[in-house]
């Protein structure tokens, strides 16, 4: 893989990674709302690109040449969504790791509420859909219903204290990440889970923010991808791999 672009001077307070695959209509519209929703925090944005045949690294570079705070990782090996985000939280700098979704489906104006929480003492802090404050826009009712079930079923399997444990957006200090980054996979699209659901005890907060649809691009998600869900939340609560 390439890191692209040079680390800062002095480490950030807030790293923001994120993992991106034909993306490339989408990431300069996220970079700008999230300089808009970090206006005075000190952060950096990491790019970890899935080498995307639209071209959305070299997007990513063109930005970094002249915003020194977004730094691009371009990876050629080991593929995926978790794979992506623990690259990224490898380069970052940040007291603190976050975790966005460049679909723009992901509001970045909860990200400094959710910084506040892991300031305040959280170890891990979700924004979720499904707490005060949140809700799953224009889902329609099968979706919202097959979202429920996989909720369920992580919530009753691995007992995981929140909400929404499908959410791909999340906030962890830089000390919960290096205490589990050894026992992280990085397999399929269970992220958030290998973070709380490891079974110890950490301290989880949430804060809600409304699902935006996609506007750009096509969706990542597909019977495929809840497959391997529900698969790493057997492979999690049974402690082996379920192969697929």
């Amino acid at each position: 893989m390439d890191d692209l672009g040079d680390a800062p001077a002095t480490a950030p307070l807030l790293s923001v990674v994120t993992p991106t695959f034909n993306e490339s209509e989408n990431l300069p519209i996220l970079v700008e709302e999230l300089h808009d929703a970090l206006d005075g925090i000190d952060d950096e944005i990491v790019v970890a690109d899935d080498d995307s045949p639209d071209g959305t690294w070299r997007v990513a570079e063109e930005i970094a040449r002249t915003d020194p705070s977004v730094r691009v990782m371009r990876r050629f090996h080991d593929k995926g969504l978790s794979a992506a985000v623990l690259d990224g939280m490898s380069i970052a700098r940040g007291e603190y790791l976050a975790v966005i979704d460049a679909d723009l489906q992901h509001d970045p104006t909860a990200l400094p509420a959710m910084l506040d929480e892991l300031r305040s003492g959280a170890d891990v802090c979700v924004g979720s859909r499904a707490t005060e404050g949140g809700g799953y826009g224009d889902w329609s009712a099968s979706r919202r219903f097959v979202s429920w079930v996989a909720t369920l079923i992580a919530r009753v399997l691995l007992r995981v204290p929140v909400s929404d444990p499908m959410s791909g957006y999340f906030a962890v200090s830089r000390d919960r990440f290096e205490a589990v980054q050894g026992q992280l996979t990085g397999r399929g699209f269970k992220i958030l889970l290998e973070f709380i659901g490891q079974r110890t005890k950490l301290r989880v907060s949430e804060i809600g923010y409304t699902f935006r649809n996609r506007t750009h691009g096509e969706t990542k998600m597909s019977p495929s991808v809840i497959r391997s869900y529900l698969l790493a939340v057997f492979e999690l609560r049974f402690g082996r791999q379920v192969k697929g």
